[in-house]
């Protein structure tokens, strides 16, 4: 008598590499209907650990971490300088800033939590989370979820580059994570789910109460915000309609987008 044995295969993470190959109706990282309820339900979690943290810092409860940011920094090995010379290379001013930043705040979120982090892995990964929106990019927005775009291009650089494939595997994961609005350090490992913290906390002031005033303004006056909301191209209808950028601009409403420049009304539609 034969036995047939059915394997069923798991999903693909949200966000994941794997998820980002997805063919179909939800390629190109378009969510689907239960994927727009967890992107959701992750916003209202950061929600209230924000009003939490406001509510902490406002009765004197907050223990805010400090830090001088040259202590914050990691090691300057190959994958260091790589990752940020390609940063420099590839992304506007303001993206540029907002990556420096975002890995100043994941590292101020670590220390007030007292996490272990890998200090090269998150680096390489907030210089390049925002590499879907290159100046030299091939994908517009328009026509793949910029993340995922963003995620596979660094893995692939960075292994062109001669770096140890797990490593741009798992900086490539992290990157095609970040923009799920909560990532489970448990599920997906520190440096995935501080970039992510740290992204929050640029865009969105999740987190800042965290940190320390004086660590606050001296990130801000090094790398200077600028035009953070056009720089990040948070444009209504600029997006691939369904993927995360755009179903986070919709949700978000008009507080936190910006007006699509007229030089780039006509570049590349939406497909």
């Amino acid at each position: 008598m034969t036995t047939i044995c059915r394997t069923k295969h798991k999903a693909p993470i949200m966000g994941s590499l794997a998820w980002g190959e997805r063919k179909g109706a939800f390629s190109e990282g378009r969510l689907t209907r239960a994927e727009k309820f967890t992107v959701i339900g992750n916003m209202v979690r950061m929600s209230l650990l924000q009003a939490l943290d406001l509510a902490s810092d406002r009765l004197g409860l907050m223990n805010a971490f400090g830090a001088d940011l040259d202590g914050l920094l990691p090691m300057q090995t190959r994958l260091v300088s790589d990752s940020q010379a390609l940063a420099s290379e590839k992304l506007g001013t303001d993206v540029l800033e907002h990556s420096w930043r975002t890995y100043y705040w994941a590292m101020c979120l670590a220390g007030y939590k007292k996490l272990d982090v890998d200090r090269e892995i998150l680096f390489s990964a907030a210089m390049l989370h925002d590499l879907g929106l290159a100046k030299d990019r091939p994908v517009h927005p328009g026509a793949c979820c910029f993340t995922v775009h963003g995620a596979k291009r660094s893995k692939d650089l960075l292994v062109s580059q001669g770096h140890d494939p797990a490593k741009a595997r798992k900086i490539g994961e992290a990157i095609g994570l970040h923009l799920n609005g909560y990532v489970s350090r448990r599920l997906h490992g520190a440096e995935a789910h501080l970039l992510s913290r740290g992204a929050m906390c640029d865009v969105f002031g999740m987190g800042r109460a965290r940190i320390a005033g004086s660590t606050r303004r001296e990130v801000q006056n090094r790398h200077l915000k600028g035009d953070l909301m056009n720089g990040l191209e948070i444009w209504p209808g600029h997006h691939l309609q369904g993927t995360r950028g755009d179903f986070l601009i919709r949700v978000g409403g008009k507080h936190h987008t910006a007006t699509i420049p007229k030089d780039k009304l006509l570049v590349a539609p939406r497909t």
